[in-house]
């Protein structure tokens, strides 16, 4: 009825609680469809349902509380500085950031994450403002518990790291003139209630996203997240030039390649496609998937794997002559995206053996496998891993929480004997592959631990 005629405050109640009425059609071909044409349908609801149908939108989009969004906003790039305006669900007074940083990084080791934010407003559905409180590490408290959507805004400011020639680079994050490499962790604010989000990016000029999630059909510069921990665990990285995609079975690969290894591109797709190829095929993966590896321009050796992506640095120039050793350990962290991040045991201490090992032997089977290394050069790191076990001061299932080279060539040795047992139980026609594959169908794709 019209605002005349309406009963007061009979109208406030619904505007506010409604957020969308969703009509879905099922259409089905006749057996002539040729005869069909596209047109306008026009649809009448009778009063009596009206009421029904209102009720029934209102009590979906009440079952639905985890859905989330992002608009970041990049204010600069040297050094980086972003905006983020999130609508979030929340359904008490919990504001949270990751809790995993680098402990030797002065801005963020006592502080956490939250010390890099500046200026954050929280209001509710109604856009009234809701006073928070600092929580430590961790994040946050509003004033008093909120059930429904808030509206968050805030920023990020990369400075403190920037200023410090940005330590932990494989961690925290990096820039340079054409690159800003930044982990979730320090980006988003979540709730506790939130599950799925949407990401939309804002950028200068000619930069563009780089991330390890898939795009939102016909939107611009943005990305649909599964999970708040999909969102928080995972390099972003925002570049001037086109990434490198590599595709194998489904998986998309990009690559984002820094300072010395530019001028190895030709040789890392290589390496990547072919290793990719492999430990697709290892895994039996066919599904869909998006994954970023970043590749740091600072002269050390390591890498730190995220759920779907990972960053790399060389302690040499990367060429095709030492393949063995940066391709290894590009397919070694690739390859926890099924052995480490799905697949997780119950207890960690005593299924790292398990986690590193069978990794580290499927990163050296794919390099062989591939030809990207020699038959001797696979017999030399089989006799590595030897020299490294002998090392181990504790048993495999017990190491505590120190993981190191003994670890994971006790493991790696391990699934190489398993490999070479179950191939010739089996006339070579299944190998340790298959425990994994086994393992995925017993815990639903790493619904539950092993």
């Amino acid at each position: 009825p019209p605002p005349a005629s309406r009963p007061a405050g009979s109208g406030r109640s619904l505007s506010a609680r409604m957020r969308h009425l969703v009509f879905e059609f099922t259409v089905q071909p006749l057996p002539d469809s040729s005869r069909w044409k596209p047109g306008v349908a026009s649809i009448r609801i009778p009063r009596c349902l009206l009421g029904l149908t209102l009720t029934a939108s209102i009590a979906c989009a009440q079952r639905q509380p985890s859905a989330a969004s992002y608009r970041v906003d990049v204010l600069g790039t040297a050094p980086p500085r972003v905006a983020v305006q999130a609508v979030l669900p929340s359904d008490g007074t919990l504001l949270t950031m990751a809790d995993s940083r680098p402990s030797d990084v002065p801005e963020v080791a006592d502080a956490g994450w939250p010390g890099l934010v500046r200026n954050l407003t929280v209001t509710d559905a109604e856009g009234r403002a809701v006073a928070v409180t600092e929580a430590g590490a961790s994040g946050w408290m509003l004033e008093h518990p909120v059930s429904g959507p808030i509206t968050l805004r805030y920023e990020i400011d990369y400075a403190p790291l920037a200023q410090r020639a940005w330590p932990a680079p494989r961690e925290a994050g990096f820039a340079d003139a054409d690159h800003v490499v930044l982990i979730g962790r320090s980006l988003f604010i979540t709730t506790p209630a939130q599950q799925a989000s949407e990401v939309r990016f804002t950028l200068p000029g000619v930069w563009q996203l780089a991330a390890p999630w898939p795009e939102v059909p016909g939107v611009h510069q943005s990305a649909a997240v599964a999970s708040a921990a999909d969102l928080t665990e995972n390099l972003i990285a925002l570049v001037r030039d086109t990434p490198d995609v590599i595709t194998a079975g489904g998986f998309d690969l990009k690559v984002v390649a820094l300072g010395h290894w530019q001028p190895a591109r030709s040789d890392v797709r290589r390496a990547l496609t072919a290793a990719l190829q492999q430990l697709v095929a290892m895994i039996g993966f066919d599904g869909q998937a998006e994954y970023l590896v970043v590749m740091l321009p600072h002269t050390e050796r390591g890498g730190e794997s995220f759920r779907a992506s990972f960053a790399i640095t060389s302690d040499e120039k990367p060429s095709r002559a030492n393949m063995g050793r940066w391709g290894n350990l590009v397919a070694h962290e690739v390859f926890h995206y099924w052995n480490g991040w799905q697949l997780q045991g119950a207890d960690y201490p005593s299924s790292q053996w398990f986690q590193e090992g069978l990794t580290e032997y499927a990163a050296n089977r794919a390099l062989v496998s591939a030809e990207l290394i020699q038959p001797d050069e696979f017999y030399g790191k089989l006799g590595t891993h030897v020299d490294n076990y002998r090392r181990l001061a504790t048993s495999l299932d017990a190491p505590g929480t120190r993981k190191g080279p003994p670890l994971y060539s006790g493991g790696a040795l391990i699934a190489f004997t398993w490999d070479v047992m179950i191939r010739e139980a089996t006339h070579d026609q299944r190998g340790v592959h298959d425990v994994l594959r086994a393992l995925l169908r017993i815990t639903e794709d790493g619904a539950k631990p092993y």
